[in-house]
């Protein structure tokens, strides 16, 4: 059922007399909740006008009878900064930076402005002289659906991504404090001893926030349409933290990113979410709409309407927002998500966005987002993420050529150098300056106690990987990776060094050693990182390594997953050789959307178990005695991802996708080689794989992640170099992998894969009474292999003979495809993943698993 908001317009037609008796009709409940509300509302504004310093108080009078105006609109000039008055006219605007300006406006009186001389202002107001025409209001639709189809029909002019390029200067601030801090929490002795030196520092005041991080950042943002580019120089920054010592990676995330929240869009992206929009073109299916009063907001006339979602577990926000009367452009915007949404740790989140006129276009003016997150662990403590940004110079429709756009973003050498008057100017000397020099005093308070830096070094400590500092620049470790067991090694003990940023930017080393007590032979690997240039990013890296490694599960897949790196290490190994590889590589990026990879490999393969021979059903080939291949390959790899950012860590050069980016990741991989046995000469050997990564996000249906993967290898090679499809004998889901079917179970030289899953985001279980209490997520996935070998490649196919206990076979796929389907529910206890999977063909092959439940574990929002 839609609700109205019917107190402010009933008391002013009560007042002209025009509606005498109109609650007579309500139910008596509702009158009762209507007229509390009022004395509620009444009481609250006098109490903040006494209390509060910061506001503009006074009343707005008909100039004729001297009696207040009641509901009268109070904006500041040229901001969409504004109040309401209240049933007596008196009203109080809370300001955040200087006016001088302010508007009034109300139904029935001519447009009056008033300047800002002292806090208190009193302002007369002339009727109009023309009188309001009849509006005949009659069931049917709502009235707020035609002012929501002029914003869709007006979208293209309004909506500044539509245009042709822009440019602004940004002034951004983000805050993370600690706060909600619970009793028990508080009475520990590291955290007492914190309070209490805060408290000294306020002069005895409680403290009720903990500063952990503070940063400004000064940038410019350019965007241009077609094609689709944006970029950031990071100019200025001011960062300000417990436990960071380098800002090279941080500041990249400290700039006006939230300042791109886009409402014009049928979804918009927040901390890793996609929330429906309140003006998507499906927006009907998820809110309820209601039209509220038209109001002044600087020198705009808007509607108001007022959005609640259907079902407040989905993906969707509550609020209001104001449209223009004349051009239909979107001028304000409050939206909030509630805890009860399904969304982990996260209690509330609040954004404040305002439009203004650049020209005769639209652009947003000003950004505020406030997200408050829960406890993680129980009895501990929250935390509040506050995140503002405004807009300065403004520039429409003069994009920057496409080469401008080589990097998303720039960041200044001299970025954290500035006068000491250059910040205090940027804040504009308002209250916010005082504000934000009060939480730094209490940020180095807290950065500067003894117990806070001894919990600053674990905290390092975990997110280094569990490397330790050894000296200056060098680390040690990895403890996670200290000591592993499995058949052929025994107990594997293995120590590493590291360079980090201390040794130097531009370069990094690291190596390691490792020895199996059963095996007794050591393993080794070395890697040396260079950056000769950041702009536009390249890296060199060469390394060396002697390891032991089993066929269908190589560390090399393993790169993205550091679980599955550490955990592979335990167990049986099944095929397995040792491999020693020498490797160069050169990685730039050429241009915002393309990477390109270019590199030498030389390796040498040489099995654990020497005696081979062919499959039962195969015919015999003595070739292969024993596994000895020795090979020599030059590929290069080519990744197309439109609108993603590339990380900046020299170990870490993932692809982060952008929450709302659609556009498909395309790598193109081809590799050159020639191979060789002690017994046989394979020549010159070509390899082609095609991969396509694609995320569909259907509004409140959900979300659709699928991968295509192709490859084609038209040459004649021993197994071990062809494709070994990866599988998964572990209890734990790995997305990458065939998750049923065994390690090295199928070969192929000519393949394509398809990986389906789709998460239903909450759209079934937040339906469910039971399941929606818990938070639990619902999806479903689905994987399906074609693959063959030649008849040249399948003559080469060998396997361990009897002698090899548990060594599975190696197989090829027929004209029947590989598939396995599962489904589950994620967010169980807010970090597990559980997967009920079913393999469906290739049931009758030896030692398979028709069906398991597959567990992972994911700390997300």
């Amino acid at each position: 059922m839609n609700t109205i908001n019917l107190l402010p317009s009933i008391t002013l037609l009560r007042r002209l007399k025009l509606l005498p008796n109109a609650l007579n009709n309500v139910p008596f409940r509702i009158r009762l909740g209507l007229f509390t509300l009022l004395i509620f509302s009444q009481l609250v504004v006098r109490a903040q006008s006494t209390a509060n310093p910061g506001t503009i108080s006074g009343k707005i009078t008909d100039k004729s009878t001297g009696q207040g105006v009641p509901f009268a609109s109070v904006a500041v000039k040229g901001k969409a900064v504004g109040t309401q008055a209240d049933v007596d006219g008196n009203f109080q605007l809370q300001l955040r930076q200087p006016a001088d300006t302010l508007v009034i406006s109300a139904l029935g009186y001519q447009l009056a402005k008033a300047a800002v001389t002292t806090s208190t202002l009193n302002v007369a107001i002339e009727p109009a002289a023309s009188m309001l025409t009849e509006v005949v209001v009659r069931a049917g639709e709502n009235p707020a659906f035609r002012i929501l189809r002029a914003v869709h029909e007006h979208r293209k002019q309004n909506d500044y991504s539509q245009l042709r390029g822009y440019e602004y200067v940004a002034y951004s601030q983000l805050g993370i404090s600690i706060n909600q801090l619970d009793d028990r929490f508080r009475q520990r002795k590291p955290i007492r001893a914190i309070l209490e030196a805060l408290e000294k520092k306020q002069g005895g005041k409680k403290a009720a926030e903990l500063p952990v991080f503070l940063s400004e950042t000064i940038s410019r943002l350019y965007a241009r349409q077609h094609p689709q580019r944006t970029k950031e120089q990071i100019l200025k920054t001011n960062i300000n933290s417990v436990g960071i010592t380098d800002d090279s990676y941080v500041a990249q995330f400290t700039g006006a990113g939230f300042n791109t929240l886009n409402f014009y869009k049928n979804q918009v992206g927040l901390f890793s979410k996609e929330f429906i929009s309140p003006l998507a073109d499906g927006g009907r299916s998820a809110y309820t709409y209601f039209l509220a009063d038209t109001t002044q907001i600087g020198q705009h006339t808007c509607y108001g309407i007022d959005f609640d979602p259907k079902n407040e577990r989905d993906l969707v926000f509550r609020g209001k927002m104001w449209i223009d009367t004349l051009s239909y452009a979107l001028v304000r915007i409050e939206a909030k998500v509630g805890k009860i949404a399904n969304i982990n740790f996260i209690n509330q989140i609040d954004i404040e966005q305002t439009y203004e006129v650049a020209g005769q276009y639209w652009l947003p003016e000003s950004t505020h987002v406030s997200a408050q997150v829960g406890e993680l662990v129980s009895h501990t403590f929250g935390a509040k993420v506050d995140f503002l940004t405004t807009v300065r110079q403004p520039l429409v429709n003069q994009p920057k050529d496409v080469d401008f756009f080589v990097t998303e973003i720039e960041l200044a050498d001299d970025r954290a150098q500035s006068p000491a008057d250059y910040w205090p100017a940027q804040r504009e000397q308002t209250d916010l300056s005082k504000q934000f020099d009060q939480t730094r005093a209490l940020l180095d308070t807290v950065r500067n106690l003894s117990i806070v830096r001894t919990y600053t070094k674990v905290g390092q400590f975990l997110l280094n990987g569990g490397n330790l500092p050894l000296m200056r620049g060098v680390d040690i470790g990895s403890l996670y990776s200290l000591w592993a067991r499995n058949s052929v090694e025994g107990n594997r003990l293995r120590l590493g060094l590291q360079t980090n940023n201390m040794f130097s930017r531009n370069w990094q080393l690291s190596a390691y050693g490792a020895y199996g007590t059963r095996d007794k032979i050591w393993k080794t690997g070395w890697e040396v990182n260079f950056i000769p240039n950041r702009r536009p990013m390249t890296l060199i890296t060469l390394r060396h390594s002697y390891e032991l490694e089993q066929l269908g599960l190589r560390q090399e897949d393993l790169v993205d997953n550091s679980f599955f790196r550490i955990t592979s290490r335990f167990g049986k190994y099944r095929q397995a050789y040792y491999q020693r590889e020498t490797a160069l590589t050169a990685q730039r990026d050429l241009g915002p959307d393309f990477t390109q990879t270019v590199g030498v490999r030389l390796r040498n393969m040489r099995s654990v178990i020497p005696t081979f021979s062919n499959q039962v059903d195969e015919p015999y080939n003595p070739a292969f005695s024993g596994l000895n291949i020795q090979s020599n390959e030059l590929f290069l790899e080519t990744r197309y991802a439109p609108g993603r950012l590339p990380s900046r860590r020299i170990t870490n050069r993932k692809i982060r996708r952008r929450p709302t980016e659609a556009a498909p990741i395309v790598t193109l991989r081809y590799t050159l080689g020639n191979a060789e046995t002690p017994d046989k000469q394979f020549g010159t050997y070509h390899k082609w794989q095609i991969q396509l990564d694609h995320a569909l996000r259907w509004g409140i249906l959900g979300r659709t992640q699928y991968t295509v993967r192709a490859g084609y290898t038209p040459s004649t090679l021993p197994y071990p170099l062809l494709e070994a499809h990866l599988g998964n004998q572990t209890p734990f889901y790995n997305r990458n992998a065939f998750n049923l079917m065994n390690y090295a179970e199928f070969v192929s030289d000519r393949y394509v894969s398809v990986a389906v899953e789709h998460k239903f985001e909450g759209l079934i279980t937040n339906r469910l009474p039971i399941i929606r209490r818990l938070g639990w997520r619902s999806f479903v996935t689905g994987k399906v292999l074609w693959g063959s070998l030649s008849d040249s490649n399948r003559e080469l196919l060998v396997v361990n003979d009897g002698g090899a206990k548990g060594t599975l076979p190696v197989h090829a796929l027929r004209q029947v495809p590989y598939a396995e389907v599962g489904y589950g529910f994620e967010n169980v206890l807010k970090v597990l993943r559980v997967e009920a999977m079913h393999r469906l063909t290739y049931r009758q092959n030896p030692n398979v698993t028709p069906f398991a439940v597959k567990l992972s574990f994911q700390f997300s929002l």
